[in-house]
């Protein structure tokens, strides 16, 4: 099957953009309390930061999933634990919870529009991935095969 006939590998890459602009307007409403600069310097401030590093799950999320989908080569059953990941960061429910990337992100959630919207655009985009499975070992065999492939994109391998 090709990518064109791929309905999941689309709706992926739909939740992708979504959660994409998610973190842009998350971005755009930090930078509101923080001092203006370039796009160059605001990218090494976000990668390099420490008052930044809560958003970390959000980008990496992202990064491996776009890696992902670059190779093309993705199980149904791994867009799915993609979905329940993304999910369980952005409601923290369902997997362990990213403590530090919810309590701020439920704050900007509660207290600024732009994010509530793109909070539930990407959470409609999200909801359209295939569901996990109904067997409790194939989800985590699932979850666990998502995970070794993000690992190893990031340590080169």
């Amino acid at each position: 099957m090709t990518r064109a006939d791929s309905p999941d590998l689309h709706a992926l890459e739909d939740a992708s953009r979504a959660l994409r602009g998610l973190l842009g307007v998350v971005i755009a409403v930090e930078r509101k309390f923080g001092s203006q600069q370039s796009p160059l310097a605001l990218l090494r401030q976000i990668m390099g930061d420490p008052q930044w590093e809560w958003l970390r799950p959000l980008y990496q999320l992202i990064a491996d999933v776009d890696h992902a989908l670059h190779e093309g080569d993705l199980p149904v059953s791994e867009i799915a634990a993609i979905g329940a990941h993304a999910v369980a960061l952005l409601s923290g429910v369902g997997a362990p919870v990213e403590q530090a990337f919810l309590e701020r992100y439920r704050a900007l959630l509660q207290t600024d529009p732009e994010v509530a919207i793109a909070h539930s655009t990407a959470l409609q985009a999200i909801r359209k991935l295939p569901p996990e499975a109904d067997s409790e070992a194939e989800r985590l065999h699932a979850r666990h095969q998502w995970a070794m492939r993000c690992k190893h994109r990031r340590h080169g391998q």
